[in-house]
């Protein structure tokens, strides 16, 4: 079986700082993209994602 790594993750959270903190400080990911939008995220089928981080 082949260890795959993955190239792209996107996470749609409710509170990006303690997710952040959550992702950086527990699990010990690095933050290696950010970008914010104008508007929110048109995409509700998992939730309201109408924040600018979204």
């Amino acid at each position: 079986l082949a260890l795959r790594q993955a190239l792209h993750l996107v996470f749609k959270v409710g509170n990006r700082i303690k997710a952040a903190t959550f992702y950086r400080d527990v699990l010990g990911m690095k933050i290696l993209h950010h970008k914010e939008f104008e508007e929110g995220c048109k995409a509700t089928c998992t939730g309201p994602f109408d924040g600018k981080w979204s």
